[in-house]
């Protein structure tokens, strides 16, 4: 089974502000006759409500709107499949998902110089029903998540949750592509000249520019994060266990 070629993009109405408008065109530009879906928070509503019911109330008690827009994008993969990035994330040229049924990107990399690896949830695709995503959605299901704060979601269903589940499982997932950091996550690129060096390479594909639209940035915890972040303190996080 090959990945459908459909692009899965979320965002609250049809409106999509004008600074994502040059990134949703170049995903456009380079996956040439794929299927583009928009979802808006009310197809997503009804699409829960008429497709997983049993699930929905799980859905909608969730205490952050950001958390429902991470589980959905895993919903979609488990359901339709496809390719899902972000409104901010960026293709510089057409990546070739070959025979792959599940292509996942490193965004933290040992093999980098990161103190530890994570999976990106802001771009990934996947052929339907594929291991990791039925995974998720029995542990959700079984286990509804809830973020005491803003610096919880990514814990709960964000790329720190992902990585967990797909860690801890990864031996029997089949056919996976974890790409490297440099090809679809190269993070923290300043100024021009950085860019054009990924560019240039033929290694990376795609940026992700990260404008964490979701984020309360003026809670005392997001500000302790950033601090010691810069600081130096903080300590690299790991994967959530499985519960």
């Amino acid at each position: 089974m090959q990945i459908p070629r459909i692009v899965h993009q979320l965002w609250k109405d049809e409106e999509i502000p004008a600074r994502w408008l040059d990134a949703v065109s170049s995903v456009k530009r380079y996956h040439k006759g794929w299927e583009y879906r928009l979802w808006t928070d009310a197809l997503i509503d009804d699409y829960l409500q008429t497709n997983h019911p049993r699930f929905y109330p799980v859905f909608a008690g969730m205490n952050r709107h950001i958390m429902r827009v991470d589980v959905f994008r895993y919903v979609l993969m488990h359901d339709i499949g496809g390719l899902y990035c972000d409104l901010d994330y960026e293709f510089v040229r057409p990546y070739d998902y070959g025979d792959a049924e599940l292509v996942l990107s490193l965004e933290y990399d040992e093999a980098y110089g990161d103190d530890t690896n994570q999976v990106a949830n802001y771009v990934f695709a996947s052929v339907p029903k594929h291991a990791l995503w039925r995974d998720i959605f029995d542990d959700l299901q079984q286990h509804p998540p809830h973020a005491e704060k803003s610096t919880d979601v990514c814990s709960v269903t964000g790329p720190w949750y992902l990585t967990g589940i797909f860690m801890q499982n990864r031996s029997s997932y089949p056919n996976v592509r974890l790409t490297p950091k440099p090809v679809l996550s190269p993070r923290r690129v300043h100024g021009r000249r950085e860019r054009k060096f990924y560019v240039n390479s033929g290694i990376t594909y795609g940026f992700h520019h990260g404008w964490g639209s979701w984020r309360d940035r003026f809670n005392l915890p997001y500000l302790k994060e950033r601090i010691a972040k810069r600081l130096g303190l903080r300590k690299a996080r790991r994967p959530a266990q499985a519960r």
